[in-house]
């Protein structure tokens, strides 16, 4: 298909959306695609009485007695019951001075979650312990673990060790899977399990071996090895990644991952996170000694880290850098939005107690495209506040201030420090139909600047700041649907700033005011801009009015410039539309229209559907101009969705509708069984950092298998998807 040609794709996505609208959910749980339970419920037979506690119940065809204390001879389909423990066989033997049982010619111990079966065995009933020789068939409900073995010793109810042993959480009838051990140990209070001198068997074929391995007892992640992933790309060759994954304590864990790609070398990934009551955070860094093909050392390193001291002191840390501007590209690094032109890194402590704040942060910014600059950074930036939830009477008060020290690689461009102080009154008047707040604030501005020439310069201002800021709620009962009511919200508000020679302060990239509806009346910190505008919007909503849920949110809005030296005398028309369908399906449109040269500034549009058995659609469009200069235009297109109960299919493409190039696809797909799950993906994506003369593609494929309560999850294809894929859900 030509890369242009994006159209197929986005209509099969709006079709399967419409098919798979009305699909059958599909079962919940792990095991969900096993076609049989591993364990029946217990079911006694009609004619059997309880025990009472501590009594031991046995039927059989025939019974003899001898000896004291007396020992007891059953054959004939023996039957013994204590307690939630059920004994059957053909001959069993019953000592009551030593308390246990034996039998041979077929034994078998049923008790809630297990089941033995065995050719001979000895048994005490009172401790639940014993041996079991010739072991055909044993199965543990915790794991889902089932197999043989030549003999299980049972040290308690829920300790067992086990000797030339199988194991698989397959179905008997259909082992995808098979360990075979010289040894196990199974603790099911501990839900772990430990083999020794291991090899693990696909179907017929031996394709590994482990002198230790560890495995859960049920869906908890243990210390050992996850699912693999085997990939190949234009630009790495082949790949093989082996996580590790390491449950340190129940608060922290880490995942160590070597990935060994053909053409570069071997890199190797560190995941680790912690969880406390006060303080929580992710590590993640990768690092590449001598890159074959880069020729130089490689890494990365993304973290966040999040503090919280009693209700008052609040702390954030986030890390984004890579060695070089390329890294992302050719090893996929799982940041944010891989688009992206700037990763961020920035930290901030904060107290608030009161009425009062104080807070001091940094940020910085790395370039990861071949932009020439970069936005300025804070190094650093204080700020003091005092804002009191109760005021004087009707009357409102806090005041704001802020010292930032900007700097910037450039040399070239004019840099300094900037500090503000801005105290505001205000009398808001409050009632249920109605909101009325005027407000006047005084600020002063001052700058410590160094030009490009290393000419030093001092300018500041003092400005009057007036607002008034005015809403009406208004609503009804919906005449078309019923229990829905409407409302219909205008909103007016105006700011007036005298000139006071400000516009010759320097701009070191203060937010715009109009990018957005909810901007239009966002009151941007320390904006001292010489003005005199109204900002005028309405907003309607449909509600319902048993839940409170908003099924339709419209908003229309602009700003009206009316000072002699402005620009232009209107702002851009800008929209809103929140939209939430039943049977899942959700429109979320933001649109700007320059009203002067009839064209489109911004235009984000985003359609979902969410599916009751883990289906996702999405279909985006994203368009952006700044001075009549086209930013973005581009459409996108996900989906993942079932085929079958064991098969779910994904795809994806973006296409830049400027260039009518086809920046990124993918597709593949999942089959799930009882015991396992393999996914498969191919992916192609545009480099945008590539030498001239090198090709500006790199196709990659992808595969992960998954075995069920042995392997854990793989740790590249899923994140992935859940990247690429908005509502991707994983299934079990």
């Amino acid at each position: 298909m030509p890369r242009h040609q994006s159209t197929p794709l986005i209509a099969i996505a709006l079709a399967t959306a419409l098919t798979w609208s009305n699909a059958t959910p599909a079962a919940d749980g792990r095991w969900a695609l096993c076609s049989a339970p591993l364990l029946a419920p217990m079911v006694d037979a009609p004619s059997a009485a309880p025990t009472a506690s501590g009594a031991i119940n046995v039927t059989a065809d025939e019974a003899r007695v001898s000896g004291s204390p007396p020992i007891y001879a059953f054959s004939g389909d023996v039957r013994v019951r204590k307690g939630e423990q059920r004994v059957r066989g053909e001959r069993l033997r019953y000592d009551t001075g030593a308390g246990d049982l034996q039998g041979e010619g077929g034994v078998q111990l049923r008790q809630p979650g297990v089941l033995i079966d065995a050719e001979r065995a000895r048994y005490w009933l009172a401790p639940e312990r014993g041996h079991f020789e010739g072991v055909s068939d044993y199965r543990i409900a915790a794991g889902h673990l089932q197999g043989s073995a030549e003999r299980i010793v049972r040290e308690g109810p829920t300790r067992s060790r086990y000797q030339g042993v199988t194991l698989s959480t397959c179905l008997p009838e259909q082992p995808f899977w098979t360990l075979r051990a010289g040894s196990a140990d199974i603790n099911r209070d501990t839900r772990q399990g430990r083999a020794r001198n291991a090899v693990l068997s696909i179907g017929r074929l031996p394709v590994f071996y482990t002198p230790y391995l560890q495995f859960p007892v049920g869906s908890e992640r243990l210390t050992g090895l996850l699912a693999p992933t085997i990939g190949r790309s234009d630009s790495n060759g082949t790949t093989l990644s082996l996580p590790w994954y390491w449950n340190i304590a129940p608060d922290q864990d880490a995942t160590i991952t070597p990935t060994s790609y053909w053409k570069r070398g071997v890199l190797l990934d560190t995941e680790y996170r912690y969880l406390q009551e006060w303080i929580e955070g992710t590590i993640s860094a990768s690092y590449l000694p001598s890159d074959d093909v880069y020729g130089a050392d490689r890494w990365a390193i993304d973290q966040t880290h999040e503090l919280r001291l009693g209700r008052s002191v609040r702390g954030e840390l986030r890390q984004q850098r890579t060695s070089d501007t390329a890294f992302n590209d050719d090893f996929g690094n799982e940041f944010d939005d891989r688009s992206a032109a700037f990763m961020e890194s920035r930290a901030e402590l904060s107290w608030a107690d009161r009425g009062v704040l104080a807070s001091i942060d940094a940020q910085s910014w790395q370039r990861v495209d071949d932009g020439p600059s970069s936005p300025y950074a804070r190094r650093p930036r204080v700020q003091l506040g005092y804002d009191p939830i109760a005021g004087l009477g009707p009357i409102q008060f806090d005041i704001a201030s802020e010292y930032t020290d900007f700097y910037n690689a450039d040399a070239t461009r004019e840099q300094g420090i900037e500090y503000n102080i801005a105290p505001r009154v205000s009398v808001p008047i409050k009632r249920l139909a109605y909101r009325f707040e005027p407000a006047v604030a005084f600020q002063h501005s001052g700058y410590d600047l160094t030009s490009a020439d290393g000419d030093d310069d001092s300018p500041s201002a003092s400005v009057p700041i007036y607002t008034a800021d005015a809403r009406v709620f208004f609503e009804r009962p919906d005449t078309l649907f019923q229990g829905v009511y409407q409302t219909l919200e205008p909103r007016v508000l105006y700011r007036h700033v005298p000139d006071r020679d400000q516009d010759q302060l320097p701009d070191f990239g203060s937010a715009s005011t109009t990018g957005n509806f909810s901007r239009l009346f966002r009151a941007t910190a320390f904006n001292n801009d010489h003005t005199e505008q109204a900002s005028v919007g309405v907003t309607s909503r449909y509600i319902d009015e048993r839940t409170g849920r908003e099924y339709l949110r419209a908003s229309l809005g602009q700003t009206f410039f009316f000072h002699d030296d402005a620009e232009r005398d209107r702002s851009d028309y800008i929209t809103e539309l929140r939209l939430s369908l039943p049977r899942g399906f959700e429109i979320d449109a933001d649109y700007r229209w320059d009203p002067d040269n009839a064209d489109t500034n911004k235009l984000r549009t985003l359609l979902r559907w969410r599916g009751s058995d883990q289906a996702a659609v999405n279909l985006s469009l994203r368009r952006e101009k700044t001075d009549g200069v086209t930013d973005r235009n581009q459409v996108s297109a996900s989906l993942a969705v079932p085929i079958t109960a064991a098969w779910r299919g994904f795809a994806g493409a973006r296409e830049d509708l400027e260039t009518r190039q086809t920046l990124e696809t993918f597709f593949g797909f999942e089959q799930s069984g009882c015991c396992h799950s393999f996914r498969f993906i191919v992916s192609e994506e545009r480099l945008r950092n590539v030498d001239p003369g090198q090709p500006s593609l790199d196709q990659a494929i992808m595969l992960e298998l998954e075995l069920k309560g042995l392997g854990g999850i793989g740790d590249r294809i899923r994140p992935f998807l859940d990247a690429e894929i908005d509502g991707y859900n994983p299934r079990h």
